[in-house]
């Protein structure tokens, strides 16, 4: 599972052992309350539009195992799997974290 940031973003959730995801009210507001994540990969053609993100929040990733406990989003873009969220913060303690850093998405 992926979750894509901007710098400040990055800083904030890579400054604890155990990586906290902030549930909050996205720019979107027909969408829930939440922490969102993507099973789409950095390398996903056109990735900001499907993600309804500017591109300066694709230029950090947070990647993590999925313990299969997260909400798809309600829609047709949780439909195809593609997009999940948490009600509340999300927790992900070191044995789930994969990678964290740079995408190389300018």
């Amino acid at each position: 599972m992926n979750h894509f940031t901007n710098k400040a973003g990055f800083d904030g959730i890579r400054s604890q052992p155990t990586w906290n995801f902030r549930a909050t009210q996205p720019p979107a507001s027909h969408h829930p309350v939440g922490a969102y994540f993507t099973s789409y990969e950095q390398d996903e053609h056109n990735l900001a539009v499907k993600l309804f993100l500017p591109r300066e929040k694709l230029h950090y990733i947070f990647s993590f195992g999925d313990r299969g406990d997260l909400l798809p989003l309600p829609g047709g873009r949780g439909r195809l799997k593609r997009i999940f969220y948490s009600p509340v913060n999300y927790e992900v303690e070191r044995g789930r974290q994969a990678f964290h850093g740079r995408t190389g998405i300018e």
